[in-house]
Parts: C-alpha cells; sequence; structure tokens
C-alpha cells in the first residue's frame, strides 16, 4: 500500500476524501470509513448502529486505521501536500455517525457500505437516498450488473487488474 493510486483510483496527493470499506472479521461485519484529507478527519457509517460493547468493537477496527494512516501519510509526505495541525502523528480523530439509515436486518451490511460509498461518490445525501426497503432491489440490480459485466469480460477476453502483469 504505497497511497499513490490503486489501478482505479487516483493519488491521494489529488483527491480530499478516501472512502475505505472496512470488514470487521470478527463481528462478520462491513462499515464503511470516510477518511477526510482536508481536515484529518474519520466519520464511520455502520448500518446497523451497535450499541455497547459492539460499538466499542467498531471504533477498535477503526481506530488502529487511525493510528496507521498517519504514519503512512508522513512517510508518504502526503502531510507536507496535505498539511495537518500538530502533532502530525497523533491518530485521526474517530465519529461513528449518528441518525443515518439504518438496515432492519442482520444481512445487509455490506449493501448498506456499498450504497453509503456510492452516495458519497455521486454527491446524494445517505439520509435520502440509502432505504432499507430499497435494498432487494439494489441487491438484485447488482447482481444483474455483475453478470453482465462477466459475459462482457469473458466475450472480451479482458483482465481485471489482479489478472495482468503490472510493473510499477
Amino acid at each position: 500500500m504505497l497511497g499513490m493510486s490503486l489501478q482505479s483510483g487516483s493519488s491521494w496527493f489529488d483527491v480530499n476524501t478516501l472512502l475505505i470499506p472496512i470488514n470487521l472479521a470478527e463481528l462478520k461485519h462491513w462499515v464503511l470509513v470516510k477518511l477526510e484529507l482536508t481536515n484529518w478527519t474519520i466519520e464511520v457509517y455502520d448500518s446497523p448502529q451497535h450499541e455497547g460493547p459492539l460499538n466499542e468493537k467498531v471504533r477498535e477496527g477503526v481506530e488502529c486505521l487511525s493510528m496507521f494512516i498517519p504514519v503512512l501519510a508522513d512517510q508518504l509526505s502526503l502531510l507536507d501536500f496535505k498539511p495537518r495541525e500538530p502533532p502530525r502523528m497523533h491518530q485521526i480523530p474517530v465519529t461513528i455517525m449518528k441518525d443515518i439509515p439504518q438496515q432492519a436486518n442482520g444481512g445487509d451490511c455490506g449493501m448498506f457500505t456499498i450504497k453509503y460509498a456510492t452516495c458519497f461518490i455521486e454527491g446524494r445525501d445517505v439520509r435520502y437516498w440509502v432505504i432499507h426497503r430499497r435494498m432487494l432491489m439494489f441487491r438484485e440490480w447488482l447482481t444483474c450488473y455483475l453478470w453482465s459485466h462477466a459475459k462482457r469480460k469473458l466475450a472480451g477476453a479482458y483482465k481485471s487488474d489482479d489478472e495482468q502483469d503490472i510493473n510499477f
């Protein structure tokens, strides 16, 4: 992880916001982390809004990232381009977002994570565009889209980034 770019992404030097889906394996749960490089803050979008001990497990999982990113940013000299108030190497403040759309079951955290990210990418407000009753429709749309993508990939003999020999 060099922070320069993913094959389908942009350099950390060229963006102000990073969206990071995180799987908390112990909880078997997905959350979306929104890292703002302009003010060096982290917002966590957690669809079931855990309370008590589960909320602390989510926070612990994200705080590992909040301690690692300043070290990575320093090594990349990113802090020279996107300054951070001293102390530069302290962990990034984490806020678990409240009053966001919630899942009504135990199995939609991945779909909510994708929809939260989609809203941010498209500049939409998650409070109005992420609705639990629409998740079944979104899941079906995503299934069809991925199936169609796989068919086009096979027909065109395309390779994914991780299937190609890429030299940096």
